[in-house]
């Protein structure tokens, strides 16, 4: 008869289950709407339809989410492009938009 080795459990911590991070789309009263747009496209990858709705929902809530589930340096470059992005030296500042661990 032969002996059957059973396999111990994988343990997983909380930082095994970590969501990821999250960018964050601001509104502001400063950027153009169509410049916002075409910044979530080229920094986010977004269609025009989503960069759209993204675009909306920070102009009347606040704040919007851009992108989920991204590691914390993917978020920060993401967000550093959105500013690079929008931004008109003397004209505009660019879109603020925050890395932070989605929930």
């Amino acid at each position: 008869m032969s002996t059957v080795t059973v396999p111990k459990p994988i343990e997983t911590t909380a930082t095994d289950l970590h969501p990821g991070w999250r960018v964050v789309l601001l509104n502001d009263n400063v950027n153009d709407y169509l410049m916002v747009i075409f910044a979530l496209q080229r920094a986010a990858g977004l269609s025009v339809e989503v960069a759209e709705m993204v675009t909306r929902e920070a102009h009347e809530s606040g704040s919007a989410v851009v992108k989920r589930g991204l590691n914390e340096e993917d978020a920060k470059i993401m967000c550093g492009a959105l500013k690079k992005y929008s931004r008109i030296p003397g004209v505009t500042p660019g879109v603020e938009a925050i890395a932070e661990v989605d929930d």
